[in-house]
């Protein structure tokens, strides 16, 4: 998406201003990497800022791990990122997930610096400061730079990720419920005093057949996403609902990601379009004041916004496993 300013007010050194540039994938290197299903897929600039992402977060964490064991004490960025771990596992996954959190928090805790490192790295003018020194200078730098989380697709697949995390977790914890088998068993005393209050029922454990356990594993999970009390005469329409309702979690994970990281460039965007709305550049002058500074606060803000859309993405996504796990709704 291209900000063309009109000719009569164009600075000479700039044909135009591509402010969105770093929102729009364009590719790196001119031949596809692979094809899968007829649709090629190339190296991108959203590509790179995700391989940086995730290579920042190696760069970080192993080396964390391993101070840990001969410095116990954290110390500067060290003791930032320690607090933000124990921050989300305390104080978010532990409460939500219970007995499981132990099991999940190793995906949480890589979803909410994934998409925290890629929404930083979006914000940073690097793209913008190429298309300057190009301009200023007459070179022809590539733009490499962008906001992956601003790509739509790059939010869908994390959600998918959550998704498939959500659904796989929860029918494997009911298929070992459900093979774990348990039959009422009443006790029956020797002497002839014996009552059956003496001996009451207990419950013998089984053991179902796998294919057996994962019928009825899955039954009873498709059966648990409806809330329980409900009438039976609105079950079917519930539990219809519910079931599109497993879909809608993602899509709604994956739309607000993106449309908060897009809504950023979009703000800025429109800021500028308003200084060169104007001639002459007195009025330009006066225009742009307020609105560099209204565009600072903004950048704040969005910087907030970063740090809160990693976190509600992973708290969304502990809700969400937490409820497929628990055999109550």
């Amino acid at each position: 998406m291209v900000f063309m300013l009109p000719n009569a007010i164009r600075p000479g050194g700039l044909a135009e201003v591509n402010v969105l540039n770093g929102t729009v994938a364009h590719n790196l290197y001119p031949y596809p990497l692979f094809h899968i299903f007829g649709q090629s897929f190339y190296f991108t600039n959203h590509v790179l800022m995700l391989l940086l992402s995730a290579g920042l977060m190696l760069a970080i964490f192993p080396t964390m791990a391993r101070r840990m064991k001969t410095k116990p004490v954290p110390t500067g960025f060290r003791n930032f990122f320690e607090s933000l771990l124990v921050f989300l596992q305390r104080d978010t996954f532990e409460p939500m997930l219970g007995k499981w959190a132990a099991t999940f928090t190793p995906y949480l805790w890589t979803a909410f610096f994934f998409i925290l490192f890629a929404d930083l790295f979006g914000m940073l003018p690097v793209d913008e400061l190429i298309q300057l020194f190009n301009s200023a200078c007459g070179t022809h730098i590539p733009e490499f730079w962008g906001g992956a989380t601003g790509d739509l697709s790059v939010t869908a697949t994390l959600a998918v990720c959550t998704f498939f995390t959500v659904h796989v977790s929860g029918l494997a914890e009911f298929i070992r419920t459900a093979r774990r088998h348990h039959t009422p068993h009443i006790r029956t005393g020797h002497a002839a005093t014996d009552t059956a209050s003496d001996h009451p029922t207990a419950d013998v454990a089984s053991t179902r057949p796998w294919p057996v356990a994962a019928v009825v594993g899955v039954a009873k999970y498709l059966k648990h996403i409806v809330p329980p009390g409900v009438p039976w005469v609105i079950w079917p329409l519930m539990f219809v609902l519910e079931l599109l309702g497993t879909f809608v979690k993602p899509l709604a994970l994956c739309m607000r990601l993106f449309a908060v990281m897009m809504s950023g460039p979009l703000v800025v965007a429109v800021l500028v379009s308003i200084i060169f709305s104007f001639g002459g550049y007195f009025v330009r002058t006066v225009t742009g004041v307020p609105v560099i500074l209204f565009g600072t606060a903004f950048e704040a803000l969005h910087l907030l916004e970063a740090f809160l859309q990693a976190y509600i993405f992973t708290l969304l996504s502990a809700a969400y496993i937490a409820e497929a796990m628990s055999a109550e709704h």
